[in-house]
């Protein structure tokens, strides 16, 4: 909801949908709008992206948004002070709302930031006379004490908590003072204004991720009278200084976001190797957004969506099991389109930085308080079976919470301990947990964000691994809403969930079981455990190295014996492209509809 998503840096609890959508780096898929559209008519130069959402978002309102659906809306309607380069691998910090990247002291405890004086907000009712007003540095302060107010922001504070000087302070009054907090006698004490355009962020000790958080869409930069105008309609009232605003919201419907014109982001002019060889430079420098629309229909099933994109009517679309199976294949080199398909869609792929993971209730009188029993599930799932006949490949198999991209995954711990598929052990597990080949075992749940075709598919195959040793599991197919409530209030035994990098750090991805975070927030287990948490609290703020890495190990271990959550696999994002689709690059952290630009002649011509 990275964060990612979310999180994008933000936090994300459906990022494996959003991922299996092709929304990572920018895309969900539609058409023009309802079933019946078409490609554009030649005499109508408008470009329009045709994407499509999975899931409904939740929460328009910045800091409180906590799903991959939210911020992909969100992170295209608002601005944040910093964010990260389209193209550049490793993932490269930019200015955005900032002139340039910000200054340190001395020190390195104060950073100085100086925002651009051309970037207003969008028009709306809620400003004098209907026009937006230049954004200003008393936006950047407003925004960053909602998002450490306590009454508003119950998920995602963990991002800054502990290392800006006066925040955590602010933090506990607002909760004492409740929603009659009053920004204007509570002060952040390490924000300070200097002038209209410029800030300053003291910090209460080194720390090499301090500017991450300010990329996330959670910290996106609101206008005070929105807030106060719309009062709890916000959440449903974007008014930001984002590439698009709203022409049309429809949560289960369709959602169309139109061009921003005071925009003021351009295309970068710069990338990776082999990027201007792709094309992915032929926009350098253009004014941002490149389309005039996206459209956004909500479309949950996979082969109404596949329909649509074999028309020309979704420009960009991930696969799901049974379609990839029909239309592409994988081997040694990659992934790829069969000849039938080849020269119609063009396939994109690469590594995302999401992580899937089962997540028990730690509170449940049952698999909670039996770690024996924990264990034995993690031994009896089949994670590689699953990645090759549920996901067509289209997955790795990982050992701990942090994806294989980002420094101090399993790629740098040594002499890992691994939950491989054993039923042997599951089984002596079963019967240290006192239910012998199963016997008094009751059923087990697991909780489900829909009831998609897919996901009963992959229920089936969990279910069937673990009937193996005598394990009973059901499923609990809900609303993605009512599966976030359940979560948040602890009121389920075991759910599957996962989270994309709200910044590509992995302290990230540790947060997940940090006993602080405990729900509401993203330790869904509810996991506590002093010993992890102090290993958690030396390495937060540690650079990358040996050093970081040694403790990293100590508490990839500690999960391991007390499996508070069992880390299966993170996906290979696997999508397609009709053919007048440009610059398109996967990106895991920032939703990538600005950048995208579109071939209307090409497009006028349909699928050929």
């Amino acid at each position: 909801m990275t964060h990612a998503p979310l999180p994008r840096a933000l936090l994300a609890l459906t990022v494996i949908l959003t991922l299996a959508l092709g929304a990572c780096g920018g895309s969900k898929s539609s058409s023009g709008g309802g079933e019946g559209d078409t490609p554009a008519a030649a005499g109508n130069q408008k470009k329009v992206l045709n994407l499509v959402r999975g899931s409904a978002h939740k929460n328009l309102d910045p800091v409180k948004q906590f799903d991959q659906a939210s911020a992909d809306i969100v992170s295209n309607l608002y601005d944040t002070v910093l964010s990260y380069h389209y193209l550049k691998r490793p993932y490269q910090l930019v200015p955005s709302l900032a002139e340039n990247m910000p200054t340190a002291s001395e020190d390195g405890l104060t950073y100085t930031f100086r925002l651009r004086k051309d970037v207003k907000f969008v028009d709306d009712e809620c400003f004098p006379g209907g026009k937006g007003r230049t954004l200003n540095a008393d936006d950047v302060i407003y925004s960053i004490k909602r998002f450490a107010d306590a009454n508003l922001n119950a998920q995602s504070y963990m991002l800054m908590a502990g290392f800006v000087e006066g925040m955590d302070a602010f933090r506990e009054e607002t909760k004492k003072a409740g929603k009659d907090a009053d920004y204007g006698t509570l002060e952040i004490s390490g924000l300070q204004k200097v002038d209209d355009f410029t800030f300053t962020m003291k910090l209460t000790q080194p720390n090499p991720l301090a500017l991450l958080p300010l990329a996330a869409s959670q910290l996106s930069i609101v206008p005070r009278e929105a807030v106060e105008h719309y009062k709890a309609d916000f959440e449903r009232k974007p008014v930001g200084s984002g590439p698009f605003k709203v022409q049309k919201l429809s949560r289960r419907g369709v959602i169309i976001l139109e061009r921003n014109p005071g925009y003021h982001g351009v295309y970068p002019s710069e990338g990776d190797p082999g990027d201007k060889e792709a094309g992915l430079l032929a926009s350098a420098g253009q004014k941002l957004p490149l389309v005039d629309e996206v459209h956004l229909p909500l479309i949950e099933e996979a082969q109404p969506r596949m329909l649509k994109f074999k028309r020309g009517q979704i420009d960009l679309l991930g696969f799901d099991k049974n379609n990839f199976r029909q239309m592409a294949f994988k081997d040694d080199k990659g992934f790829h389109l069969k000849p039938e398909w080849a020269d119609k869609f063009e396939i994109l792929s690469g590594e995302s930085l999401s992580t899937e993971y089962f997540v028990y209730n730690m509170d449940d009188p049952l698999v909670g308080k039996n770690k024996a029993l924990r264990q034995a599930i993690a031994y009896a799932l089949d994670i590689p079976g699953f990645i090759k006949d549920m996901r067509n490949g289209r997955g790795v198999k990982m050992h701990t919470l942090v994806p294989l991209p980002i420094a101090g995954s399993e790629r740098e711990l040594k002499d890992l301990q691994r939950y491989d598929r054993d039923l042997a052990k599951a089984k002596e597990k079963l019967v240290e947990a006192g239910f012998p080949g199963g016997k008094g075992l009751p059923p087990l749940t697991v909780e489900y964000r829909n009831s998609s075709t897919d996901t009963r598919q992959e229920f089936e195959y969990h279910r069937a691994k673990l009937a193996e040793v005598g394990i009973t599991l059901k499923a609990n197919f809900q609303t993605f809403s009512a599966f976030l409530q359940r979560v948040d209030s602890g009121n389920f035994q075991m759910t599957i969930s996962g989270w994309a990098a709200d910044y590509p750090d992995a302290e990230n991805f540790y947060q997940l079981t940090y006993g602080p975070n405990k729900r509401p927030g993203p330790n869904a287990s509810g996991y506590q455990n002093p010993e992890y948490d102090k290993l958690y609290e030396r390495s937060r703020f540690m650079p990358n190295g040996p050093e970081r890495y040694a403790i990293f190990k100590q508490m990839a271990d500690i999960l391991y014996e007390d499996v508070p959550v069992f880390v299966t696999w993170t996906y290979i994002p696997v999508s397609m492209r009709q053919k007048w689709v440009k610059n398109r690059k996967l990106n895991s952290m920032i939703t990538g509809h600005r950048f995208i630009d579109i071939d209307v002649a090409a497009k006028t011509k349909g699928v050929q």
